[in-house]
């Protein structure tokens, strides 16, 4: 593995034909990438720690960037080539989202960026025919399909929140970066298909954990004059308790 290499942290999770699939589209990059996969199936450290542990290995492998990817999410061939481009265009940019396609049809765009986080996670998304998610922009946060990061940025903010187990670590990942004052964009030159096949039906346990890490969510953002901060530059207005 050399450091000019992308490191690509998959927290897979049970289903084999899709860490398959996924790490088949990373052979394909025109740009170098090394995958890193944490056997969830195996050692259940939950979506943020599996990730932390990659974050972690491209800090002490002296990456300069590193992605973190569901193991349903399969890249274009070109996308980690114009992610990298586009950061390096980016110098403030400290995680960045990417257009998510849907799997039933490519037309359909699931995540052009998000808006609101609590008490659900809000995506811009809609028909690329019609232009939705054709222009890349600042974004209040991103979701945690796909997330590329900085390493530099995270040297001064962090690595994820490990008080959140599966849900909210990524958007509490990017209020932080954006509280100290880095950016959160979504990059349109670089794009994959999105199966959404590990979280599209809950069971017990995940929404248990939902609701537990969302709490936490609730009471370490909401009523701060930071987070009112953060949102007002989004035009997101107050947010109830609930």
């Amino acid at each position: 593995m050399a450091a000019d290499d992308i490191l690509a942290v998959i927290p897979f999770y049970k289903n084999e034909r899709q860490l398959k699939t996924c790490l088949e589209h990373l052979q394909k990059q025109t740009r170098p990438v090394t995958p890193f996969v944490h056997d969830n199936s195996v050692n259940n450290l939950g979506f943020t720690r599996a990730i932390n542990l990659g974050l972690r290995q491209a800090i002490r492998a002296g990456h300069k960037y590193v992605v973190a990817l569901n193991q349903d999410v399969y890249l274009a061939p070109e996308a980690m080539a114009g992610l990298e481009d586009f950061l390096e265009q980016t110098p403030r940019c400290a995680i960045a989202g990417i257009k998510q396609r849907s799997s039933q049809n490519p037309d359909v765009i699931v995540h052009a960026g998000c808006s609101m986080a609590y008490p659900t996670g809000l995506h811009v998304s809609g028909l690329a025919s019609q232009g939705v998610g054709t222009m890349s922009a600042r974004m209040p946060w991103v979701n945690g399909a796909f997330l590329a990061a900085r390493i530099e940025a995270l040297l001064d903010f962090g690595v994820m929140d490990e008080s959140m187990f599966l849900f909210g670590s990524d958007s509490d990942w990017c209020y932080t970066a954006r509280a100290r004052n880095w950016e959160v964009w979504y990059c349109a030159q670089a794009e994959c298909i999105h199966e959404m096949g590990t979280s599209q039906h809950p069971t017990v346990e995940s929404t248990e954990h939902f609701h537990r890490d969302m709490a936490y969510w609730r009471d370490k953002w909401l009523g701060s004059e930071l987070f009112r901060r953060l949102n007002v530059e989004f035009g997101i207005g107050s947010i109830n308790f609930g």
